[in-house]
């Protein structure tokens, strides 16, 4: 009897042991499986040549660079046909804007298929880093199988902190590696002056743009950034979906985006000044953006109190219901949607006011500057030697990476839209091409001469640069199309060229007569190919 009372306790105390044991192994979650994504993903490789903004006429050298794009597949629209051929069609790759940008070439490859398919790319949201491409060729399809996308888990403990995504290190060997979700955080992508959420990743130092990132083997984002100093960061499933709800949408824009920039009180002093009470906790608004949720109702010197219900903090933080506390931006992953409405609380003439406004988008051509221009060549005009064109971040860009010292003030202040140099924006005409651009032709812009092309017909001027146009016969310019028709309508026997105070000149003269000359003379001894492009 007391030798089976303690073999009872011995085998219950075996079996507690063992279950310590092999417990977490049988918590952890399977592997994924390499071979499917073999038929949800493919290895893109692009060949670049990007404009010399210097000489816009010209390309610099071609670059090639690697990634990956996942299988993608768009909501079908209402009453479509059910058909297996209709929901091929709806297929596309997912990759980034970084892989594509300025390319001239862009293969996909396939595993099992040597031979690279050509892929066109049909849409390109530069401000959150999204690229969409799409392959005629229906037999590269026949065996994809688009990835479905969750939302990210909170990562509470080690195990929902555990992501992996793909290595490759040929067609043929693809493997995984192991990394980890520090946070989810708002991203600053410089690029574009946007903001949007972003998980930031440690430990995935083989991964590349458009990887996908796993969460218990189910995909919960895709890499865009594999560099720098703050690692690797990945855009969140909930933004994924988001692009592809109205990526076939001919009115699509961008992603959600705040229309403002904001600051922590500085002083004491200010909030006296405004009205602020020492026990109510918000942000001051510095600047009104010309875009974006809260553009059309908020004012500089207002002090933004509550996004809907959320409060803020000092520090622009709210109490996210999943992530915790965080900076106000992570409500456009999951809580506000674009055309969802939304109530501002905030304090203005000392009142309290409470204004309706509507989640609105990022929009790079409300800018005065646009903030970068890829996927179609410079706009320029040549007359008389004197090289016009708009003002962009690719042009300032040409000063290297500390343009932002090196560039000249008078370009520079644009950025800042100081009142004293701000064009209003007019109302927006979408124009519908097969790649979707977010420039518009139809906003204003401020127009410079960049230099100027030695011929007889310019000698005097030919140290002019950087000179911001103010009006061309006349008329004042706020787009290189108002110059365009300027000079088509001379005032008199001289086109007369005036630029703002501050320039190495006031103004140029050129005869009527002798232009035409000049330009043809022009373009035959610098081999320009066109004097315009618009």
């Amino acid at each position: 009897m007391i030798l089976k009372k303690y073999k009872f306790y011995y085998y219950v105390g075996l079996n507690f042991i063992l279950t310590i044991i092999a417990g977490p192994a049988q918590l952890t979650a399977e592997p994924p499986d390499i071979d499917q994504w073999f038929h949800k993903a493919v290895i893109l490789k692009t060949y670049k040549q990007s404009y010399d903004w210097h000489i816009p006429w010209e390309k610099g050298e071609i670059t090639t660079q690697t990634g990956m794009a996942m299988v993608v597949h768009l909501p079908e629209p209402p009453n479509s046909p059910a058909s297996e051929n209709a929901s091929r069609k709806n297929l596309y790759l997912l990759t980034t804007t970084e892989m594509v940008a300025d390319a001239t070439l862009i293969e996909a490859t396939l595993k099992d298929i040597r031979t690279p398919f050509q892929a066109e790319l049909m849409l390109m949201d530069y401000a959150a880093n999204l690229a969409l491409l799409h392959i005629e060729k229906e037999k590269f399809w026949d065996d994809l199988k688009p990835v479905q996308f969750y939302p990210v888990k909170e990562t509470s403990n080690s195990d929902t902190k555990s992501v992996k995504s793909l290595t490759i290190k040929s067609l043929d060997e693809w493997e995984f590696e192991s990394g980890t979700i520090e946070r989810m955080a708002v991203g600053y992508r410089e690029k574009s002056d946007a903001f949007f959420p972003v998980l930031k990743l440690s430990g995935l130092s083989k991964s590349e743009h458009g990887y996908p990132v796993l969460q218990d083997n189910k995909t919960v984002g895709m890499i865009i950034d594999s560099g720098g100093v703050e690692g690797v960061k990945a855009i969140p499933a909930g933004m994924l979906l988001e692009f592809l709800l109205h990526a076939g949408s001919d009115l699509y824009q961008s992603l959600s985006h705040r229309g403002f920039r904001w600051k922590r009180l500085p002083q004491r002093s200010m909030a006296d000044y405004y009205g602020i009470p020492l026990d109510k906790s918000g942000i001051w608004i510095s600047q009104v953006l010309p875009y974006g949720t809260g553009s059309d109702v908020l004012q500089h010197g207002d002090y933004l109190t509550k996004i809907g219900r959320w409060e803020l903090s000092h520090d622009g933080k709210i109490m996210h219901p999943k992530w915790g506390l965080s900076l106000f931006d992570l409500l456009f992953l999951d809580q506000l949607k674009v055309g969802d409405s939304v109530e501002l609380s905030l304090i203005r003439d000392r009142k309290l006011i409470a204004s309706q406004t509507k989640i609105a988008t990022y929009e790079n051509d409300r800018r005065l500057i646009p903030l970068k221009s890829v996927g179609h060549s410079p706009r320029y005009i040549i007359q008389g030697g004197l090289l016009f064109q708009e003002l962009t971040m690719n042009y300032l860009s040409m000063w290297g990476k500390n343009w932002k010292s090196r560039a000249p003030l008078r370009l520079r202040m644009y950025l800042e839209q100081n009142n004293s140099v701000l064009i209003q924006s007019e109302e927006k005409s979408t124009e519908l091409t097969s790649v979707k651009s977010n420039m518009s032709k139809k906003q204003p812009h401020v127009v410079l001469v960049t230099q100027v092309i030695p011929d007889e017909l310019n000698i005097g001027y030919q140290k002019l640069s950087n000179a911001i146009v103010m009006k061309v016969n006349g008329r004042s310019i706020q787009s290189l199309d108002d110059v365009s028709e300027a000079f088509a309508n001379p005032k008199s026997e001289f086109h007369k060229i005036d630029f703002i105070p501050g320039s190495e000149r006031m103004s140029v003269v050129m005869p009527v007569n002798k232009l035409e000359e000049s330009n043809q003379r022009i373009k035959a001894n610098y081999r320009i190919p066109e004097l315009y492009s618009l």
